[in-house]
């Protein structure tokens, strides 16, 4: 039996019960755009340490890691996917949420937060406007009614959503949405996938 290359990182125990940090930190990283030169400079832990961490050539002490996971506004719990929870709130305010024209009268605003796997929609929708196109695509969506009355046709069937109803359904079939009233009205949705 052959030695173990030296230059290959020891496999890594999956019953230790957490991810690798170095894994974690690629991810975060990525998501947001940021160089290894970048996050060592916020959390004082040197360039060729991280690339080490994220090589899987390196382990992190506790504290390093709480430096670390503050560079992400998390904990190390949240980091370490323990939580979904950070050690801080994250604010998104209206006027910083992304402002979609959707279609005559119907204006989409959403909120994107990467590392929880999911995106908010709300939808103004204008009196008797409406998608002028189905939807279709991966994952599954629950809305809400928040304010007048909605048509959400899915599948090729109408179902009236008023304030405070709310429908879920896998979001592969074709669905749309439109207000048919003469009153605004405006709804809520969480996706879990990414859409825009």
């Amino acid at each position: 039996m052959a030695d173990p290359d030296p230059s290959t990182p020891p496999a890594r125990d999956p019953e230790l019960g957490f991810p690798p940090p170095g894994e974690v930190l690629h991810r975060l990283r990525t998501q947001r755009g940021m160089s290894l030169r970048q996050v060592a400079a916020e959390c004082g832990l040197s360039v060729s340490f991280l690339a080490g961490l994220e090589r899987g050539e390196t382990d992190i002490a506790l504290e390093r890691l709480g430096r670390l996971a503050k560079v992400f506004d998390h904990d190390v719990g949240s980091f370490l996917g323990f939580s979904r929870g950070r050690a801080t709130p994250s604010l998104f305010p209206r006027e910083k949420q992304e402002t979609l024209n959707r279609a005559p009268g119907v204006v989409y605003r959403v909120l994107r937060s990467p590392e929880l796997g999911y995106q908010v929609v709300t939808g103004d929708f204008a009196p008797h406007s409406g998608l002028t196109e189905d939807l279709q695509h991966e994952g599954s969506d629950l809305i809400m009614a928040t304010r007048g009355t909605l048509v959400a046709r899915y599948n090729g069937r109408d179902h009236e959503l008023r304030a405070g109803d709310c429908i879920q359904w896998s979001a592969g079939h074709p669905h749309t949405f439109r207000n048919d009233t003469d009153e605004p009205a405006q709804m809520v949705a969480v996706l879990f996938s990414s859409l825009y």
